[in-house]
């Protein structure tokens, strides 16, 4: 692991400045591609069934995409990688008066939702190798700022670009953004060391599998207890956050899609003052009392019930949620980003890929299962919505009380 305490040495700052034009080109694109679907075929629905369709991949793929970053070079994973998304746009771009357009689009997201199974692990699992231990929570307060950021100027970026200029000067876009991002990698030095490996591929990864399983479950149960509490806030808050908010603003508050954009933005808002705050006190908020602000994130979101409570005025509670939605964000973002570097920095470096991608796809399993529940709940009890938000609440405290004892019993040395 590197030495060096500066955060900003050639190697980080080469993969944040690929970061940055990486994941804008890709947030851009996608953006772009959702307009230029509903323009193309009118139909919401078919684009949704697309969207749902291409995030299949990620989901499946990614614990083997982090046995990959343990078993290949990191650096060579992110390069050809990154050369393969420009190269796969160039041909969608060549191809799209040729064949069905939405077929097509289909084809690409897929193909991107693969890709990026196998470059966020490599990415994830590099970080460590190139920061210094006690520089490991700034440095994730750095790429989730970025991810914050590009989720938020993405958006409008891209549809100003779509606006102006169409898809096809959107597409070169993308693609000159992806081979940039691919040089940028090429300078990179991330230190690696070869396993040997005896076994054929299906073997070997579900022997990897088992081994990043039993890290996880044996020889680091702390980190079992940290993933099992952001499955239950993937479950309860982000869910919750998903499904609860659009339902609230555009059907019980009949408020306008644009101010639920607005809403949208405040999120990714939350997201970059939880990384600049998990940032300037990292030495104040460690892994032992990071669940302060947990519960203090999770206390906010409980306005949200409040503020249906009191919608004889719909700006009036559409403010509380909005302020509500900004500070508890903020709050949970800063537990996210101390978790993950506890995990980085607890993690042998021939386990890093296979470990965070282990935890990130359970952890991410509970997403879409919490987004039919409450689906469920707020069409059959919506006159009963804030007290859904309360019980969230209240659940998702317990879940911070539970993980606090376990935070505490961890020795002041290891913080």
């Amino acid at each position: 692991m590197a030495q060096t305490q500066k955060l900003f040495h050639k190697d980080f700052t080469l993969m944040v400045i690929g970061q940055i034009i990486s994941i804008f080109g890709n947030q851009i694109l996608c953006f772009a591609l959702s307009l230029y679907i509903l323009d193309v075929t009118n139909s919401a629905s078919l684009f949704a069934t697309i969207l749902v369709v291409s995030k299949i991949p990620m989901i499946l793929l990614s614990m083997i995409g982090g046995i990959a970053a343990d078993r290949l070079p990191r650096k060579s994973i992110m390069v050809v990688l990154d050369f393969f998304t420009s190269l796969c746009i160039l041909c969608f771009t060549l191809s799209m008066n040729s064949f069905d357009i939405v077929f097509l689009t289909g084809c690409l997201m897929v193909i991107l939702s693969i890709i990026q199974a196998f470059y966020q692990p490599s990415v994830s699992a590099s970080i460590p190798s190139i920061t210094a231990k006690d520089n490991l929570t700034s440095a994730n307060s750095v790429t989730t700022g970025i991810n914050a950021i590009a989720s938020l100027a993405a958006p409008a970026l891209g549809g100003m670009l779509y606006g102006f200029f169409g898809i096809d000067q959107i597409l070169w876009l993308s693609m000159i953004c992806f081979f940039l991002s691919a040089i940028l990698e090429l300078f990179l030095t991330i230190p690696f060391t070869k396993q040997k490996s005896s076994q054929r591929l299906l073997p070997m990864l579900i022997n990897d599998f088992k081994e990043a399983m039993h890290f996880v479950t044996k020889r680091q149960p702390i980190m079992l207890q940290l993933a099992m509490t952001l499955i239950g806030l993937n479950f309860l808050v982000s869910a919750l956050i998903a499904v609860g908010l659009p339902y609230i603003i555009t059907i019980q508050l009949n408020l306008s899609s644009q101010l639920y954009g607005f809403m949208e933005s405040a999120l990714a808002i939350g997201m970059m003052i939880g990384a600049f705050m998990a940032m300037k006190l990292k030495d104040r908020i460690t892994i032992r009392n990071c669940y302060i602000p947990m519960g203090i994130g999770i206390l906010s979101m409980s306005l949200i019930g409040v503020a249906i409570l009191t919608f004889d005025y719909p700006i009036h509670s559409y403010i509380i949620i909005l302020f509500a939605v900004l500070f508890g964000m903020s709050a949970i973002s800063i537990f996210n980003i101390v978790s993950q570097a506890y995990i980085q920095g607890r993690t042998p470096s021939e386990l890093l890929g296979k470990v965070t991608s282990f935890i990130m796809t359970i952890t991410q399993c509970a997403l879409p299962l919490g987004q039919a529940m409450f689906g469920i709940l707020f069409d059959h009890f919506s006159a009963y919505s804030a007290w859904i938000v309360f019980a969230a609440t209240v659940l998702s405290l317990w879940i911070t009380a539970y993980i606090k004892k376990t935070l505490l019993r961890i020795p002041r040395e290891e913080v």
